[in-house]
């Protein structure tokens, strides 16, 4: 078996650590509002951070359920028009509409830089930490939907690529993942 190229490591590394980090940071935002919710509730004593963590962790968790939505193609799409279409104009339809999300990934992408310098300046309340390390899950969440985006859109190209020199071609079964 041939070894992965770079990029596809690459790919199966970011998303790899996309997932571990996603579940380490739910599993340390549910301990953590658990027991601050029985020190609260049963001893009377609240930890003032743990709601200040909470939100945090789970706008690192949405970002990073994003990127990984998007590689395993689970948001949602309303596909009615175009399956009603011949194969010819679906797939011309695929290739303009990926080609949109980019953009428009791209234009996220930089007003989420400006989001990200915003917070440069911000310290939380309670955990004092610098507000850009929240602010940075936007551009960062945003990369990695790219990126499992530029997959998915190559994947189309080569497709079509294939079957112009091919007509015979048939694509194989989508990634199971």
């Amino acid at each position: 078996m041939a070894k992965p190229s770079l990029l596809y490591r690459f790919y199966l590394g970011y998303n790899k650590a996309a997932e571990v980090l996603s579940v380490i940071l739910l599993v340390a935002t549910t301990i953590i509002v658990f027991i601050a919710v029985g020190a609260r509730y049963i001893f009377r004593m609240p930890f003032e951070w743990s709601e200040e963590f909470a939100r945090y962790g789970f706008i690192w968790i949405c970002f990073l359920g994003f990127a990984l939505a998007e590689k395993s193609g689970d948001h949602f799409r309303i596909t009615y028009f175009s399956d009603k279409l011949p194969p010819k104009a679906r797939l011309v339809v695929e290739i303009f509409l990926n080609g949109l999300i980019l953009v428009v990934m791209c234009r996220f992408f930089a007003e989420s830089v400006n989001y990200y310098n915003q917070g440069k300046s911000g310290i939380s309340t309670i955990m004092l930490i610098p507000l850009n390390y929240i602010y940075a899950a936007l551009p960062v969440g945003i990369i990695l939907m790219a990126f499992n985006r530029i997959k998915i859109f190559a994947g189309i190209i080569i497709d079509c690529v294939r079957r112009i020199k091919d007509p015979g071609y048939t694509p194989a079964a989508p990634e199971v993942h």
